[in-house]
């Protein structure tokens, strides 16, 4: 099983994975606001990189079937085959 990371350095590009991931996914502003049980607007303002709440844009990308790892912005990472979850690879996008 391949995993896929995206990287995101601040607000915007986060926004930007959102979306990405949302329209992979399929779904609508309004689809991804429902099942998060917000607003249309507040999906768009997450995906702009504006303020929302971190439970709102955690949710938002666990429902697209994202989790998130913190580091630090200039880490040296090195992702080992049996260390993601089902012994995947994982497939660097960013």
């Amino acid at each position: 099983m391949k995993h896929r990371i995206r990287w995101a350095y601040d607000p915007r590009e986060f926004g930007e994975a959102i979306r990405r991931v949302r329209l992979e996914r399929g779904l609508t502003q309004a689809d991804l606001g429902e099942r998060l049980g917000v607003g249309r607007m507040t999906i768009s303002r997450l995906e702009k990189g504006e303020a929302v709440s971190v439970e709102t844009a955690l949710r938002a990308l666990s429902e697209c079937g994202y989790a998130v790892a913190v580091a630090p912005k200039f880490a040296r990472l090195r992702l080992e085959e049996n260390a993601l979850p089902g012994g995947g690879v994982a497939d660097t996008d960013g």
